[in-house]
């Protein structure tokens, strides 16, 4: 690198204890130098610890440009290891230096102990810019704060410093962390002056397993994990970088009540195990290692009629029922503390039907079964929510595999009877209730009327619906409306003209964009163009709206460093964002106009966190979240009566089930696609256009 000559010195496993002012050197192994091609290889000498007299330090020497680099690193000359705190040096200058070597001050304040080294070169050196020094090391118990300083030789004045908590590998990190169940991630936070990772995992006995592969994270201070599932076995472990650190486990969840919601099943695998005659068997299989109570219960109407007399223990093979009638609407309940959930299983080889006709006094029930069954009736009369029992019990069998339907008459004495059947074979079958429906006159007269009702009601609905359109859609919501925006990519571009075809559309407003105005921004330039469109909107009360993006962000910062702060002019004049932030930022200062401008950003291509703090003061909005916001924003520009006001809410419903809202949607998701595609390629150097 021209006259720039670099030495690399590599030392290592080098252990001293000051004593008596002077050094005693335990092990040392070879320690080399290099230079331009072709140099000798040059040797070290580590000599007593003398002190050395200050001299004047060369023009242009600076010991700032240099770095001292502690960490922790396992000394093992024998069983146990130990902690040992590893020191490098990097000496940086614009010029070259005569430099003999380092001396280095290692202090620990716990034991009040001292270690001093100096590292000379024996032969004579030519004035070197950089230097590297590697020592390795200074033993010391972990947790220990440690200083180590670092001076030159000879001793040109200052020196290097740094303060230093030793990591201590037989203990794992301490850790705090706070939790976000909205959007499910979990805030870790490790003191500073260590590198500590951290990771989520799924408790299962003495193991934790890991969420996923490679979702460990490296954090220096703070660092936020990612989980599917909210469960109690859900734990945060967190350890050193070194190899066999001990690991420190903290499950908040175990019992927690939110942890024992949907997310629990939701995560859970149910498989039926093969079940020959009448059993029923399911196979439980959970992130967490838990055993559910489980019971059968029939589904119908919306709830599931628990069978509390099938409640069965967990067997290693599964949850075994016998006795059981294997209809579809027959579920598995399972139950873990304050949650439950019902698994239906698919089996339409094992389901028995039965439908019901009226002849006279009598019932006719037909029973469709493809295997040997058993099956019962009882009529019942209603009272009020219940039917109680008013007959014998009255059974049916087939014995033999056939598609052969089974009949069974039942007399009633009025129509006001209903009949109960079930599967009787078995120990545990749901009832299925029938009622017979009767045909009567005053029905359809009933009918008839709430009919005519219902036509009355929406001929009302549709006269108000007209009404509240015309109103909504009046010259009163006329708005003049100004977009700025960063030139950003293409579909970028596309996306703003598709949010202002909205605004001229369907809220009726006066949109002034420069991409529809191409002729005049052409003819007068964007400067002239920009501020007659400002004048203009002032003048007819309109607003000002500022798309921001994460490209606005960057745009911004450059922008930032030019205009405001050096007070240089920009040098592209027919850049429109430059010339809006221009504007913007001079009403800013002046306070004035502030209740011009508006923000919108769109969801998921940027957020609040982009938006710089001087346009604090500037209402912001999230498209399309705060539509009907934003839309109450335009409407407060003049005065309207206030039943006009309220059909707000109907016009953003109208607007955002349009198909032009649809469209804008489609757009925004595109967007975002491709913005996270960019971002992932560019941490891809492989990755192609």
């Amino acid at each position: 690198m021209d006259s720039f000559s670099r030495h690399l010195f590599s030392l290592f496993l080098i252990n001293t204890v000051l004593s008596g002012g002077s050094c005693d050197v335990r092990r040392i192994t070879e320690l080399s130098a290099f230079g331009d091609p072709g140099g000798k290889q040059e040797q070290l000498d580590i000599e007593n610890c003398t002190y050395w007299d200050q001299v004047k330090a060369p023009d242009g020497y600076n010991l700032n440009l240099s770095r001292l680099l502690i960490s922790t690193v396992l000394f093992c000359p024998s069983s146990p290891c130990t902690s040992c705190v590893r020191v490098a040096i990097k000496i940086n200058n614009t010029v070259p230096v005569k430099i003999e070597g380092v001396q280095i001050h290692f202090f620990e304040y716990k034991s009040n102990r001292n270690n001093e080294i100096q590292i000379r070169w024996k032969n004579h050196m030519q004035p070197i810019n950089a230097a590297d020094f590697v020592f390795e090391c200074f033993e010391s118990d972990g947790g220990s704060q440690v200083e180590v300083a670092v001076k030159t030789i000879p001793d040109y004045g200052p020196q290097l410093t740094a303060n230093y908590i030793v990591e201590d590998y037989e203990k794992g990190p301490r850790i705090s962390y706070s939790v976000i169940p909205e959007q499910k991630q979990i805030i870790v936070t490790a003191p500073p002056g260590h590198m500590v990772k951290a990771m989520l995992c799924y408790k299962r006995g003495l193991l934790c397993r890991e969420l996923s592969k490679h979702s460990i994270q490296l954090i220096n201070t703070t660092s936020t994990l990612s989980y599917d599932y909210l469960l109690p076995c859900l734990c945060i472990q967190a350890f050193y970088p070194g190899h066999d650190s001990h690991r420190t486990t903290d499950c908040p969840f175990t019992d927690a009540p939110e942890a024992f919601g949907p997310d629990l099943w939701r995560s859970s695998n149910f498989s039926d195990l093969i079940q020959h005659k009448n059993n029923m068997a399911v196979r439980y299989n959970g992130k967490c290692l838990i055993k559910p109570h489980v019971v059968l219960c029939w589904k119908s109407n919306g709830s599931c009629v628990e069978f509390e007399v099938s409640a069965t223990k967990f067997l290693k093979s599964g949850y075994v029922f016998e006795s059981v009638d294997k209809h579809s609407q027959m579920c598995f309940k399972f139950k873990y503390k304050n949650s439950s959930h019902i698994e239906c299983r698919n089996r339409p080889d094992t389901d028995w039907n039965v439908t019901m006709e009226v002849e006279s006094n009598k019932l006719m029930l037909t029973f469709v079964s493809h295997f040997p069954a058993s099956f019962s009736a009882v009529l019942c009369k209603s009272v009020g929510d219940d039917c109680k029992n008013t007959s014998l019990i009255y059974c049916i069998s087939q014995t033999e595999l056939s598609s052969q339907k089974l009949l069974m008459i039942l007399p009633v004495e009025s129509p006001e009877f209903c009949v109960r059947v079930w599967r009787s074979d078995v120990n545990f079958s749901g009832k299925q209730l029938l009622c017979p429906h009767y045909s009567r006159q005053w029905m359809g007269l009933g009918l008839l009327g709430m009919l005519i009702v219902l036509v009355i009601v929406l001929l009302v609905i549709y006269v108000v619906w007209q009404f509240t359109t015309k109103v909504v859609s009046a010259p009163l919501w006329s708005r003049t409306v100004l977009l700025m925006y960063s030139p950003d990519s293409e579909e970028h571009k596309t996306l703003i003209c598709a949010f202002a075809d909205i605004l001229k559309t369907e809220l009726d407003c006066n949109v002034i964009l420069d991409l529809w105005d191409s002729g005049s921004v052409a003819e007068i330039g964007i400067v002239s163009w920009l501020y007659s469109k400002r004048e203009l909107v002032e003048t007819e009360g309109g607003k000002i709206i500022i798309i921001w993006s994460r490209k606005s962000q960057e745009m911004y910062k450059e922008w930032y460093m030019l205009e405001p702060v050096s007070g240089l002019d920009h040098d592209d004049l027919h850049d429109l964002f430059s010339t809006s932030m221009a504007c913007i930022y001079n009403d800013i200062l002046r306070n004035r106009r502030i209740k011009d401008y508006s923000i919108i950003y769109f969801n998921g291509l940027c957020s609040k966190e982009n938006i710089p703090e001087i346009f604090a003061k500037i209402p912001k909005y999230q498209m399309l979240k705060d539509f009907s916001s934003l839309v109450s924003e335009l409407q407060s520009l003049v005065d309207l009566p206030c039943r006009l006001k309220l059909s707000t809410k109907y016009l953003v419903c109208k607007i955002l089930k349009s198909e032009k809202m649809q469209r804008l949607k489609r757009k925004i998701e595109q967007s975002r696609k491709l913005q996270e595609q960019r971002h992932l390629c560019s941490k891809d150097q492989g990755c192609s256009d």
